[in-house]
């Protein structure tokens, strides 16, 4: 291992410690993405323990060999060996490489392609169709609400009418949100979104408007979330922190959401994407495996408006919510052959 001279020669002067050093470094690249910096500083975290094991103590002896042997040591693991992990997860241990190598070293000289080095694929697309009705999320919200639980029901309502991530509920500005679908049926989510979109930041000054059509139910949702606000900026209680608030929504949503047949939070989400569908193109998503196939362009068209809706950049990222397309070709085309 090289000796340094001084302290802030150690890991491009981010400190001694290399986990350390790669929370330091996201921190000064990402300023106001605080939550996005704690989730790559956690993987970061796994990486550092492996190169404990590599005799790898300082960034300076990270190289792209590095990256390739921890991607073979998580492809172990993928194939069997040791701790079991799935593919979204080794793939998002190694994004995190390649975000934390560009903030020490302020180049993309070190990196890795997760997919090609992993030689596996996520499995995105969704084959379960969420529940739609509403009249079950009723009672659901109905139970939290007779135990005192007013504002998380309110979150529950969110996620489903406008499609949120749990996050972009509990910080959404009811109240300024309610005014905006009085002027234009529509609302812009900027606070609460995945890495730090949505909202203009010191690294980021510019910013994508991500607008969410508000439905008649929406707006009833967006009402009577306002009304719990109260003096508020948010559906946060006064006293409490964001996280705590999170995660008294997870403990108590998931059990009765259960309760009534109701997933999880992530299929309010998905039924909001397929209703946005449905009205899109006239047919029902493809994870309700309806004979009906839409145009391919009018399905492109609409997976690109509820991709932009759900807050996320990637267009094929919306299969988790909606189903694939070619399945529903391939069992179209069965259906026709018997």
């Amino acid at each position: 291992m090289p000796q340094y001279l001084t302290r802030n020669d150690h890991n491009f002067g981010f400190g001694r410690q290399l986990s350390y050093a790669g929370h330091n470094a996201l921190r000064e690249m990402m300023p106001d993405q605080f939550c996005t910096v704690a989730t790559h500083t956690q993987r970061w975290k796994q990486f550092c323990a492996w190169s404990k094991t590599q005799n790898i103590r300082e960034a300076h002896q990270i190289n792209n060999q590095t990256l390739k042997r921890y991607a073979f040591y998580l492809r172990a693991r993928l194939e069997g060996q040791g701790k079991p992990l799935s593919v979204a997860t080794a793939q998002n241990l190694l994004s995190t490489c390649n975000v934390v190598m560009k903030a020490l070293r302020n180049n993309n000289d070190i990196r890795i392609n997760p997919s090609e080095a992993l030689q596996a694929n996520r499995e995105k697309a969704r084959t379960e169709a969420p529940e739609l009705s509403r009249e079950k999320l009723a009672q659901a919200q109905a139970e939290l609400i007779m135990a005192g639980r007013e504002r998380i029901a309110a979150v529950l309502g969110l996620c489903r009418e406008l499609g949120l991530r749990s996050r972009e509920a509990v910080l959404l500005d009811c109240q300024k949100a309610l005014q905006q679908s009085h002027e234009n049926r529509k609302i812009d989510i900027e606070l609460g979104t995945k890495g730090g979109r949505g909202k203009s930041t010191a690294t980021s000054p510019s910013r994508a408007e991500r607008f969410v059509p508000v439905s008649d139910s929406a707006h009833i949702a967006l009402s009577q979330a306002a009304r719990l606000q109260g003096s508020g900026r948010n559906l946060i209680p006064e006293g409490k922190r964001i996280e705590d608030f999170l995660a008294l929504v997870r403990m108590h949503s998931g059990p009765v959401l259960k309760k009534y047949g109701l997933n999880n939070r992530h299929d309010l989400r998905a039924a909001f994407a397929c209703e946005q569908y449905q009205q899109l193109t006239g047919c029902l998503a493809p994870v309700f495996r309806d004979d009906r196939i839409p145009d391919k362009n009018v399905d492109k068209q609409a997976r690109e408006a509820i991709v932009k809706q759900l807050g996320h950049n990637r267009i094929h990222v919306v299969s988790a919510y909606l189903g694939s397309r070619k399945n529903r070709k391939a069992d179209s085309s069965r259906t026709r052959k018997h």
